[in-house]
């Protein structure tokens, strides 16, 4: 993860805090279900919440009977999530992961990342090294902006970069961070290169029937 992205994050931290416990995101009404949906049919007991944020999901977790420890790379959406809920929070980066250290309370039979990959160079590693700290059978869960948007914003269908990660959200969020989008394919390639890993896609839809999200499911094998 950048310097420009953690600094994004650190200056808006408090906005976020803000949006996401008055339900400021529209699309989350079908996103928080569709990653819920897909967590409940996961076993295990153990699973990390990486990219947490101020912790929402990670409590959501807990109400279903999982042991979940969030992970994020903001201090103070850390400290508000210590502040909601018992369980473990931790400032850790994504540096972190792709140096191959090891992440605490490992190793776990799950792992999420939820809206929080924003990077391209990078993601094999990333991937990688956090499937290396499942259990056997384990699995990791993504959930990302769907492809779809691209065409949705008359955008070329290519993958690239976007200047303000911030753009088209509610609040008074400032200098947003640049977020690297990939089509399908792309995702697909970039899945492929993960060794001894099957997987799986999602399309998450909205009330038009047209796709908002990506989820991936990703089991050892």
């Amino acid at each position: 993860m950048s310097d420009a992205i953690k600094s994004s994050w650190n200056k808006n931290a408090e906005e976020w805090v803000k949006i996401i416990q008055n339900d400021g995101i529209p699309s989350r009404k079908f996103t928080n279900p569709a990653i819920l949906e897909v967590i409940k049919e996961l076993k295990g007991n153990t699973i990390v919440d990486i990219g947490c944020g101020e912790g929402w999901l990670t409590r959501e977790l807990k109400k279903f009977g999982w042991k979940a420890t969030g992970l994020d790379a903001t201090e103070d959406l850390i400290k508000e999530a210590r502040k909601q809920s018992d369980q473990t929070f931790e400032v850790f980066t994504f540096e972190d992961i792709i140096q191959g250290e090891k992440l605490p309370n490992a190793p776990f039979d799950a792992a999420i990342f939820n809206f929080c990959l924003y990077l391209k160079d990078g993601l094999l590693e990333l991937l990688s090294n956090t499937l290396k700290q499942l259990t056997s059978n384990g699995s990791l869960v993504i959930q990302t902006l769907h492809p779809y948007f691209l065409l949705q914003n008359d955008l070329a269908y290519k993958s690239q970069w976007f200047s303000d990660s911030w753009k088209g959200l509610p609040g008074n969020f400032t200098d947003g961070h640049a977020w690297y989008a990939r089509t399908m394919e792309d995702w697909i390639k970039e899945l492929n290169k993960i060794e001894h890993f099957q997987f799986n896609i999602k399309e998450v839809l909205n009330d038009e029937e047209k796709p908002i999200s990506l989820i991936i499911i990703i089991k050892k094998i």
